[in-house]
């Protein structure tokens, strides 16, 4: 079976189940383990948690004596597991019956192979981030965020300088991207993947559908439910895409319901903005949002901003805050959930329709939004 011809599997059953994919961890036993190792560290003590999923269960602190430390505790087989000594060496670990022995400082470990193999994906990354920490934290504060203001594309008077550092710092995280893909690949016989799959944010589709798998070892491990979301979400905004937008019922701020399908298929774009008040890229996206709805509100293009706010109080706060020019709505998670029907399994997320009222994209931000604006209305 090619490849396209699987995608249109996978596009059919996301058509026939929609959001209703549910995840099925395996419940693995709980196990006594024993992690000792020793650390150059002017603090006296280490600290541990269980670090995938997170929310698991709170930091614990082991004395740390001559630069040892023992920890021993019980928590389900293949839960993962952060130990740091408060001077930037941090490493994760699976729990397993063997006992381990690391040295946090150079990596050097004893142990089972998986618990060896998944020190070894660490330092490999270590590798990148000594090289990456010091030139990021010699930068001011104002050339950090002129970096990410250019990465979001909302930086027009970029300078010479402001694009060396870009593109410097556009090459560290791509070797960290590249490596975490290939930690992944030389892994899938074990259950390694499923912390990168849970850490990384950035896989593209065609990345997403080579891990993905059912069958793989660390499908079903507790860590995965949110890759599994993300991937569905995926799948949900392909299925979508050209086709006609799914409508659903949302609440303004005077406590009125409107429908989608309000706005959509009148004879002109509209933009969906999903965002929270909770959440911090949402607001810092505020301004560079502000700048396209200036340009494009008189344009034909129609701006719309679906809080997924639980808390009204919350929201309309933020709409007061931040004093958003466009038309407010929140989801209400009813009547057809629009995070759902959207794939949206992260915030801020665009959806564009056009005129007729279909989906034109689901997943542009930044520069590539702004280009795709661009594009549509002759710039």
């Amino acid at each position: 079976m090619n490849k396209q011809t699987i995608i249109t599997a996978l596009l059919a059953l996301v058509a026939l189940a929609g959001q209703g994919q549910t995840f099925t961890p395996v419940q693995e036993d709980s196990i006594n383990f024993v992690i000792t190792g020793t650390t150059i560290s002017p603090h006296d003590s280490v600290a541990w948690f269980q670090c995938a999923p997170m929310g698991c269960g709170g930091v614990v602190k082991v004395p740390l004596v001559d630069g040892t430390f023992r920890i021993a505790g019980r928590l389900p087989r293949n839960a993962f597991v952060q130990i740091g000594d408060y001077a930037g060496n941090d490493l994760r670990f699976i729990v397993e019956e063997t006992p381990t022995n690391i040295n946090l400082v150079t990596g050097e470990v004893s142990g089972s192979e998986l618990q060896q193999r998944f020190i070894r994906c660490q330092m490999r990354e270590r590798d990148i981030d000594r090289v990456a920490e010091p030139w990021w934290d010699s930068l001011s504060d104002e050339e950090k965020d002129r970096i990410i203001d250019m990465r979001g594309g909302r930086l027009p008077d970029a300078t010479a300088k402001d694009s060396a550092n870009f593109l410097k710092y556009e090459d560290f995280i791509g070797d960290r991207k590249a490596l975490v893909r290939q930690n992944i690949r030389e892994n899938k016989d074990n259950i390694i993947p499923a912390w990168y799959l849970y850490t990384d944010f950035e896989l593209n589709y065609e990345e997403m559908l080579e891990f993905m798998r059912e069958d793989a070892p660390y499908a079903h491990h507790l860590a995965m439910e949110r890759p599994w979301k993300v991937y569905w979400g995926m799948l949900q905004q392909m299925n979508i895409t050209g086709k006609p937008a799914p409508d659903f019922e949302a609440e303004a701020p005077d406590g009125t319901m409107h429908r989608l399908s309000e706005y959509t298929g009148r004879g002109q774009y509209v933009l969906i903005d999903f965002w929270a008040s909770w959440c911090g890229p949402c607001i810092g996206s505020f301004p560079f949002m502000k700048e396209l709805y200036a340009t494009y509100k008189d344009r034909g293009l129609v701006f719309l901003g679906v809080s997924c706010d639980k808390n009204r109080d919350a929201w309309l706060k933020a709409l007061e805050k931040h004093q958003l020019p466009w038309t407010a709505l929140r989801n209400l998670a009813r009547k057809g959930d629009a995070c759902d029907l959207y794939g949206i399994t992260g915030i801020p997320a665009v959806i564009l329709i056009n005129p007729d009222g279909k989906v034109v994209s689901t997943d542009l931000e930044g520069k590539e939004l702004k280009a795709k604006l661009a594009e549509i209305f002759g710039e």
